[in-house]
């Protein structure tokens, strides 16, 4: 069984058309709906902003769907200038940058007796770009493709000056506020995992206006190219 995670109505809900058997199940206040993408048995659920709910829908699907594999898709902001609106960008490794424990000694995002950036699994990593190449194939103006470090904080980030800070401290290619948490439930757990994200916003000054204009417009792109992801596992 593979999960699929995405954070907003925009980012699930096209795929969850794509279902076939579907039906829904309630846990917890999230809704999952389990069915088959093409001939893979999958569940997806839209856990809603935040690593909280990022991690609790996470738990639910290794402990009660049993799922093998995780894929949370969805939006970013960029923190590096060749990355622009439409790009993607596929998890090496993800981070959460706001956890704090440097009066202890510890780097930012860095847990007690933990390494501080979570590796993606390979394997998905790999479908996730042979799908990313057979979706950029039917496009006239193909976007880009990076497989980079993501982070992660409870915060939308829009100054200037905690954009340097990430690109510095983490060499992080973009930011938003789930994948981190997914990556560490999933790494405790022993659970394959890749976070799959297009690039919405330049998470700098109007990166909010940004989002909102984009948001409706990568939906279509997105669900291509989580499906084409979930066929090649």
């Amino acid at each position: 069984m593979i999960g699929i995670i995405g954070a907003l109505s925009e980012e699930v809900d096209l795929v969850c058309e794509r279902l076939i058997d579907q039906t829904t199940i309630e846990k917890a206040n999230y809704l999952f709906h389990k069915g088959k993408l093409g001939e893979k048995e999958v569940i997806i659920v839209k856990c809603d902003v935040g690593k909280v709910n990022a991690a609790i829908c996470t738990q639910i699907l290794i402990d009660m769907f049993k799922c093998e594999r995780i894929i949370f898709g969805g939006v970013a902001g960029a923190l590096l200038m060749n990355l622009n609106q439409g790009d993607v960008v596929i998890s090496s490794h993800a981070v959460q940058f706001d956890i704090d424990l440097t009066a202890f000694g510890r780097r930012h995002g860095e847990l007690t007796d933990k390494d501080r950036l979570t590796p993606a699994d390979p394997d998905l990593i790999n479908a996730a770009t042979i799908g990313f190449d057979e979706m950029a194939e039917n496009m006239s103006e193909p976007p880009a493709l990076m497989v980079g470090t993501i982070v992660s904080g409870d915060s939308f980030v829009s100054n200037p000056d905690t954009i340097k800070w990430l690109q510095r401290e983490f060499g992080a290619a973009c930011t938003e506020m789930e994948g981190g948490a997914v990556g560490f439930t999933c790494h405790i757990n022993k659970i394959p995992f890749v976070i799959i994200r297009v690039i919405s916003d330049s998470a700098g000054d109007g990166a909010v206006e940004q989002f909102d204009t984009f948001l409706s417009k990568t939906s279509q792109m997105l669900c291509d190219l989580l499906s084409r992801t979930v066929s090649h596992l």
